[in-house]
């Protein structure tokens, strides 16, 4: 009988194939030992590269914090999806997910917030109040739904970008086995950059929430954070799955 109960979570965890080799890239989920190299790339690229984070001028420092907690969700399913580069098996980009139980969200009442950020600089600790606000006010907005796949970052190296990785990373995310092997019935992201947001768009993601970063000023009345790609607001967004 434990044998049997072991084959068929082997069979469910890895019921899901992984996007075909290109040219240039091959595939891989997410595993703990992948943690350190992918903590590396998001932190020379995610951190430096993400609208938000340029706008607050986000310092290594400042986003470990944040890395670790998302990792550390991550890494508690086999739900992610990184891409190397064949030529030198380098990692150029990662869809990082985590599930997410509306359970955990009682459970996490009188504990820290999920996105937390070192110091204590204005626009940083502004990128915190957004997202989390967003974030908590999922459940509320979507009463129907107990346990969703969350889109917790995804990222391509600016020399690998307009290879069409980002749709291959949503592909294989929103494969309906993938999110029957943990029971996830939608998925949901807080879009903090305008190309995320046309892409999710795109792909059918309703806006259930959203944040204009014109709301958010200093005491001198001036806008906190202002992206140079065009960015004005941070969106929840959620796509059904049947």
């Amino acid at each position: 009988m434990q044998v049997s109960r072991l084959f068929i979570t082997f069979r469910r965890k890895f019921s899901v194939l992984l996007p075909t080799t290109t040219e240039k890239y091959y595939f891989d989920t997410v595993k703990k030992s992948n943690r350190d190299e992918v903590f590396e790339f998001l932190n020379n690229n995610f951190r430096v590269e993400e609208p938000l984070n340029k706008a607050a001028g986000m310092t290594e420092s400042d986003i470990k914090a944040c890395f670790d907690g998302v990792l550390q969700r991550v890494l508690k399913n086999e739900v992610s999806i990184l891409a190397r580069e064949k030529r030198n098996d380098q990692v150029v980009g990662c869809m990082l997910n985590s599930v997410w139980r509306r359970g955990d969200a009682k459970k996490n009442e009188d504990i820290e917030e999920d996105f937390q950020f070192g110091g204590d600089r204005k626009g940083v600790v502004t990128i915190g109040e957004i997202l989390n606000e967003l974030h908590e006010s999922f459940w509320k907005l979507r009463h129907n739904h107990h346990t969703v796949l969350h889109f917790e970052i995804s990222s391509v190296n600016k020399s690998h970008q307009r290879q069409g990785l980002a749709s291959i990373f949503m592909n294989w995310t929103e494969n309906q086995a993938l999110l029957k092997s943990v029971d996830a019935s939608g998925i949901v992201a807080e879009a903090s950059s305008l190309a995320n947001q046309i892409l999710l768009s795109k792909r059918g993601y309703e806006t259930v929430a959203a944040t204009l970063l014109a709301s958010r000023l200093d005491s001198n009345r001036n806008q906190i954070l202002v992206c140079e790609d065009g960015t004005d607001r941070v969106n929840l967004v959620f796509k059904e799955f049947n």
